[in-house]
């Protein structure tokens, strides 16, 4: 069961987002929101010139100390910020101020919670970079903990009642993790489970979702199959089943796929990541 969850906070609307989603599973499962905001300061320091006109290494360097000072302050305002939010909706939060790398703080960090709440798109380099960085996409290849991927606007809120949760299942030893760790954070116990496998096959299709299945049964989680025989892209073939279904989150393995497959067929993770209209629960 998800008692406590890691909000990374970077002032982008997909952080506000992803706020909004804690806060509803919150309300869910009365887990503690720890909203994390981080400095980059060895980024900052990396930018910063060593030497002056001449030669001349700076005595004071005024601006690295300047930047990094912006950066505490916008990263204090993120945090006052969550905090109001989750007092306003009487949810248990706490704050967090790192600094580093972001990706390898919010890696260290996580190890002390249950899940991890990301924008879709990041800026946790705001200071030093201009729009998105890939902090969100390091994240998901070296978590240890499940991460929820949550896009700028939420369709669906996840406490509305009987909307349910889409399992993307295909087999692999990363969709199976993935199964497994949604099934122990409580989650698939307050909604209604679909599980979807998609193959060219229909009656492998049946197979692989029966194998899901069956592992949900076996802790007492009912859940519907739907198996889909078809040759077409498997992230379009999720997201038309997502929008039918009215489902508030997809569970999937990510990055699954490798070698020549991924190159010339693209990663069903990534084109999710582009294209689903609702978060996405994801371990590797």
């Amino acid at each position: 069961m998800v008692r406590s969850i890691l909000v990374g906070l970077d002032g982008s609307d997909f952080s506000k987002s992803a706020v909004e989603m804690g806060i509803a599973l919150s309300r869910r499962t009365g887990a503690l929101l720890v909203g994390l905001g981080i400095v980059d300061e060895p980024t900052i320091r990396e930018l910063e010139p060593s030497l002056i006109a001449g030669g001349v290494p700076y005595a004071e360097p005024m601006l690295f100390r300047e930047r990094v000072d912006h950066a505490r302050r916008e990263v204090e305002g993120f945090l006052a910020d969550f905090s109001v939010r989750c007092a306003r909706a009487g949810v248990p939060c706490k704050l967090l101020e790192d600094r580093g790398y972001p990706d390898e703080r919010i890696e260290l960090e996580s190890q002390r919670y249950d899940l991890i709440l990301l924008g879709r798109q990041s800026r946790f380099r705001f200071e030093t970079q201009e729009g998105y960085d890939d902090t969100t996409n390091r994240i998901l290849k070296t978590s240890p903990r499940p991460v929820i991927v949550v896009p700028a606007d939420l369709p669906v809120v996840p406490d509305e009642p009987g909307r349910p949760v889409l399992v993307a299942y295909d087999g692999s030893v990363q969709a199976s993790r993935a199964l497994h760790e949604f099934r122990t954070s409580g989650l698939a116990a307050s909604s209604p489970v679909v599980v979807a496998s998609v193959h060219v096959d229909a009656v492998e299709a049946a197979r692989i979702a029966e194998r899901a299945i069956d592992y949900l049964r076996f802790h007492d989680v009912k859940a519907e199959a739907q198996p889909i025989a078809s040759r077409l892209p498997a992230s379009r073939l999720l997201v038309s089943e997502c929008e039918l279904r009215g489902a508030w989150m997809i569970v999937m393995g990510c990055y699954g796929q490798s070698g020549f497959r991924e190159f010339f067929l693209g990663s069903v993770t990534r084109n999710l990541l582009r294209e689903s209209p609702v978060p996405l629960f994801l371990f590797h």
